[in-house]
């Protein structure tokens, strides 16, 4: 699951090339693959061991909370 935060992905020229194909056909099967591949997957990977759960603090939630951090 994706970490719900603003995230920025870079798409090649053939990317834009097959986004512009899908958007002029109005192909929304190819659109939905398109999201799983290019897009999702790479939010997927930047995120890749940065996510945490919420109850995951790293250690102390004592000793950060005396420390501010």
């Amino acid at each position: 699951m994706l970490e719900i935060r603003k995230s920025g992905i870079v798409l090649d020229e053939k990317e834009l090339v097959e986004l512009e194909r899908i958007i002029i056909d109005q192909d929304e099967k190819e659109a939905m693959v398109f999201l799983k591949i290019s897009i999702y997957q790479k939010i997927e990977h930047a995120q890749q061991g940065r996510l945490k759960s919420h109850l995951d603090t790293g250690g102390d939630p004592v000793q950060n909370f005396k420390t501010g951090r």
